[in-house]
């Protein structure tokens, strides 16, 4: 079978760790910047970055009486900064500690004009620091921060496509920096109450039914890069569901479908491979849910 090897690169999760928790918390630093620029949207639609052409971007922020915009060229290794009064600014990434990325962030941001204060506690990682003070996370490697901004550009397109089959509510393909991880979902709108117990950024992100899909590269509970998909609230059922591709299962311990990115890359359609798992995994969840599937998955009337 093929590996697709060009457009859907070998991503090791176990020997790229350091490298790719770098890399995350350099997206934090970026992402907190947005964050502080923006007003909070429904299910944290301010939060993320997008996938661009050469690798991850805030898009155009508002600065004061102006506007800018802060890129991850993940291809010549480089934080671009630019304001749309034709002022730029360039930070190399390499190997140093966060808070050196962080100092270095903040200083090119200073330089440009924009005044801006972010949280420095890392989120939604087991053991949270603070990015201007921490020591590590200084393992940047080009080859691994290129390798996964393949996956997560041809990922991107395959969840756009997905996107044009529904015609209700449903969120941009984002990337969200504080759990490192592309994502992509569709809302039914019915109010859901929130958890008890439940924190802040679950309860703005979890406050309608909804089905999430997703992809990231690997974590310490789950240890190689995979796709995901769940509903929520969680339909009763749902594990039993008859879900396709036949590598796709369901993943007790995560509470949700997986389906891992090797499988991905050995089927001899990767692209259709992801789709397939995309919607048995839509279908399963807004069946059991009773979603009005006749009014929601619909296209434009072309």
């Amino acid at each position: 079978m093929p590996a697709h090897d060009t457009a859907w690169p070998v991503l090791d999760y176990a020997r790229s760790k350091d490298a790719l928790d770098a890399l995350h918390m350099r997206t934090q630093v970026v992402g907190k910047v947005k964050l502080a620029l923006t007003h909070t949207a429904p299910e944290w639609q301010n939060v993320p970055l997008w996938v661009n052409a050469r690798g991850l971007t805030t898009g155009l922020l508002q600065a004061g009486d102006k506007g800018i915009e802060l890129a991850f060229d993940l291809v010549q290794h480089r934080l671009q900064l630019w304001t749309t009064d034709g002022r730029q600014e360039s930070i190399d990434l390499v190997p140093c500690a966060l808070k050196t990325f962080t100092a270095s962030v903040m200083g090119a941001l200073e330089r440009l004009g924009v005044s801006v204060t972010i949280n420095p506690m890392t989120v939604e990682v087991p053991n949270p620091v603070r990015c201007d003070q921490f020591e590590g996370f200084d393992a940047y490697d080009g080859a691994v921060a290129n390798q996964l901004f393949r996956v997560l550009a041809q990922t991107a397109t395959v969840f756009e496509e997905f996107r044009t089959a529904f015609w209700g509510k449903q969120s941009p393909v984002s990337f969200f920096w504080g759990s490192f991880d592309l994502a992509v979902a569709r809302f039914n709108l019915a109010p859901v109450p929130p958890a008890p117990g439940m924190d802040l950024i679950y309860r703005v992100a979890m406050d309608s039914q909804q089905a999430e899909f997703g992809f990231w590269s690997g974590s310490e509970k789950y240890p190689r890069p995979a796709f995901y998909a769940f509903t929520y609230p969680k339909p009763a059922g749902i594990e039993a569901a008859a879900i396709r591709p036949a590598a796709a299962a369901w993943n007790k311990a995560l509470d949700e479908y997986l389906l891992d990115y090797d499988a991905v890359r050995s089927s001899e359609n990767p692209r259709a491979t992801i789709l397939e798992f995309l919607n048995s995994t839509y279908a399963a969840g807004a069946q059991l849910c009773g979603w009005d599937r006749a009014l929601l998955d619909r296209r434009p009337p072309t």
